[in-house]
């Protein structure tokens, strides 16, 4: 029964996070939350092969039982978790975005938290908490750092070839002799 339940809430899951991407995908820039979910997947991908390769946390119940991480968590849910994280702070400084990423990672680590006393879809080995919680702010504070940094140097104000075109372009006007 246990066993049955965990496949449907592992079903519902997926569904709301295939859900989630249509209303995220919908507010603009579109550009970056389609690079903040890229980059999330690959980065918990990596993230969640460390952990399990250290035998820090378990997958015993998944959709792929042939994979020791957790596609569904790496891939759909933390993407989508970290896009709607950056559109909500999008404007906000870096304290404010700081303060904000732990209204997205207090949740999600009391979701895991029960779901590791109360299921079998995760089991924490050398892993508590306190570890989920500090990995899961962090996570969002380098994806919005990330983001943060490829808006800034995307930015046609500070592109380097934008300015050696406004030079170019001064220095052939000043050269230019006009025929008479």
């Amino acid at each position: 029964m246990k066993h049955h339940f965990e496949k449907i809430f592992l079903g519902l899951l997926t569904l709301l996070g295939l859900g989630m991407i249509p209303v995220w995908f919908r507010k603009r820039p579109r550009k970056d939350w389609t690079i903040v979910f890229l980059l999330a997947g690959f980065l918990a991908g990596m993230l969640d092969l460390y952990v399990t390769a250290h035998k820090l946390v378990r997958y015993p119940n998944q959709i792929l039982k042939k994979l020791d991480i957790s596609l569904l968590f790496d891939y759909l849910l933390l993407p989508n978790i970290g896009v709607l994280y950056n559109q909500f702070s999008y404007k906000s400084g870096f304290w404010m975005a700081m303060l904000k990423s732990f209204m997205f990672s207090i949740p999600m680590t009391i979701v895991e938290y029960q779901l590791e006393k109360r299921t079998n879809l995760v089991i924490w080995r050398k892993w508590n908490w306190f570890y989920n919680l500090t990995s899961i702010t962090a996570f969002l504070w380098i994806e919005r750092g990330f983001i943060a940094f490829i808006r800034k140097f995307s930015n046609p104000r500070f592109a380097l070839i934008n300015k050696l075109k406004k030079k170019r372009s001064t220095l052939l006007k000043q050269n230019t002799v006009y025929p008479k």
